[in-house]
């Protein structure tokens, strides 16, 4: 009896150590997976961190190589590759060995000429419209887990307009380059715009400008005297080889500057902002001075020209005062493989010469507002052309568009307008064919700008021609003239917008003492404009 109740106590322990170690056994299940859990998690964050840091750091350096590239553009240092590259290293010197070398971003340009236009790398050209800079960046600090590596570079794209030089290829010449005599008269303004002077200079042959005449800008006869009467007046320099004579109520904002030995008259209902510099003496029937030289004579007229005009100084008999220089005549041919070369596209006209208010409606003419690519429209197959007041042709612009036309020409109640706020260029050519210097005018007619022609901005005209140039009855232009002679009358309105001819230099159109101002310059580079799309992209393969 006492042994079996022996027994049964031993089976009892045997059955007690079973039980403690199934929990044990489960004991230690539980901690193994809380480990896994806790290490899993551990990892999982810190590959989350990582791609965090690393995101984050490539991110700008792709934001970084935009602004590098935009630096280069603005700069005019397009790189000759369209491609920008910068090393680790060149960002943080304290980096060495292979981690130096390693990239910090690569930024690419292209530009295109049309939004239907395809992307074409590199550097844009002078008829490009818009940009679009790729930058691809890599972070310095690379995700340490195989899922967090999607951090460790970023691209993104900027889209930009493209805003073209004010010279491009060519130097774009001032607000009105008469190459002969002009004629401005009549209510006239010619205006500047963006700082740009709105000059007036004429190579050869005298200036006579009467009747509410306002040029923002100087006046210039580079071999020639200047006469302004009843109320002519310039914001800046009147300035002539020969003599100048200022009759009536006006107003000079700058110097007045004669190079001819010969009299310079000043009336002194005249004011003058600057000083006066004569190479001869100077006549004026003013109030004379109460000291100094108070007589009649040559000192006596150039105290009173101080005295009642505030010019100063006041010069006369100065053998150091020089004259302008004699500006050339740019020979303008057109050469069609030119403009294709510069991105345009060249169409020969086969609409009406005479566009009226039927021949408003011919296709050749209403495909004037549907062109989307810098176009060339060629119209010499017509001996004359005239769009007449009948048709009121008016052209939306889409692109840039440039008309070489015939030695005659007649353009009434002519109105363009821009589809979208981006600055357009309109031209009106008629080629000089002889490489001669000066305008070549046989076989000219006239071009006659007349009754209500209007353009809006942001389009800007250029008129170049040998021939003769009338302007009258309400012109409202935006833009310059390059002519053999340009005439203005009965309110004309031109707001100087340089714009030139692609691939010639017509001068940068400037006055001012010594006569280096009056030909040539820099050509000024084209720059990025407003911002259009900025958005990430995915990573180039």
């Amino acid at each position: 009896m006492f042994l079996t109740s022996l027994l049964r106590r031993a089976r009892g322990l045997r059955d007690d150590r079973g039980n403690a170690m199934i929990a044990v056994i489960g004991l230690l299940a539980v901690t193994s997976m809380i480990t896994v859990t806790v290490t899993g998690a551990t990892v999982q964050a810190l590959g989350f961190t990582s791609l965090t840091r690393a995101g984050v750091q490539s991110n700008a350096a792709a934001e970084a190589g935009v602004d590098a590239m935009l630096a280069e553009l603005f700069a005019d240092d397009c790189p000759a590759t369209g491609e920008l590259t910068a090393t680790q290293g060149s960002v943080d010197p304290t980096l060495t060995g292979p981690a130096a070398s390693d990239p910090f971003f690569v930024a690419t340009v292209a530009y295109r000429i049309s939004t239907a236009a395809a992307w074409t790398p590199g550097c844009p050209v002078e008829a490009a419209t818009q940009i679009r800079i790729q930058s691809t960046g890599f972070a310095v600090d690379q995700g340490v887990a195989e899922s967090a590596s999607a951090g460790d570079a970023s691209a993104v794209q900027a889209v930009y307009t493209w805003t073209p030089g004010a010279n491009s290829a060519a130097v774009t010449g001032a607000a009105v380059f008469s190459y002969g005599t002009p004629g401005l008269a009549n209510s006239l303004e010619l205006l500047s715009f963006n700082g740009n002077s709105a000059n007036v200079i004429v190579a050869e042959g005298n200036i006579v400008c009467s009747n509410s005449v306002y040029v923002q800008g100087d006046i210039v006869a580079a071999n020639g005297n200047i006469q302004l009467d009843n109320t002519c007046s310039a914001g800046g320099n009147v300035w002539a080889s020969g003599t100048v004579t200022l009759q009536g109520n006006k107003t000079i904002g700058g110097d007045v500057i004669a190079a001819g030995t010969g009299l310079t008259r000043i009336d002194p209902q005249t004011a003058i902002g600057g000083g006066v510099y004569a190479r001869g003496e100077i006549d004026s029937w003013g109030q004379r001075c109460t000291s100094g030289a108070t007589g009649w004579d040559a000192a006596g007229d150039a105290c009173s020209v101080a005295r009642t005009t505030g010019a100063d100084p006041v010069f006369y008999n100065r053998t150091d005062v020089v004259a302008p220089t004699r500006p050339a005549w740019v020979d303008v041919a057109f050469v069609s493989a030119d403009w294709v070369s510069r991105g345009w596209t060249v169409r020969t006209y086969t609409g009406p010469c005479n566009i009226d208010n039927n021949g408003v409606k011919n296709s050749a003419v209403t495909a004037f507002s549907s062109y989307t690519t810098p176009t060339v429209i060629d119209m010499r197959g017509c001996s004359s052309v005239t769009i007449s007041t009948s048709a009121k042709l008016q052209v939306t612009m889409k692109t840039d568009l440039t008309f070489i036309m015939p030695k005659t020409v007649n353009i009434e109640d002519f109105t363009a307008t821009s589809s979208t706020s981006i600055d357009r260029a309109l031209r009106f050519i008629t080629p000089d064919t002889v490489a001669d210097g000066i305008p070549t005018q046989t076989g000219c007619g006239r071009i006659d700008i007349n009754n209500q022609n209007e353009l809006e901005a942001p389009i800007a005209v250029m008129v170049y021609t040998p021939c003769p140039v009338t302007n009258s009855n309400q012109l409202t232009w935006r833009g310059q003239y390059y002519a053999g002679q340009v005439s203005f009358s009965n309110n004309s309105e031109l707001t100087y917008v340089p714009i030139g001819i692609p691939g010639f230099d017509l001068g940068n159109g400037a006055g001012g003492p010594g006569g280096s101002g009056a030909v040539g310059g820099p050509a000024m580079p084209g720059t990025p404009g407003d911002l259009l799309e900025y958005t990430d992209i995915d990573v180039p393969a």
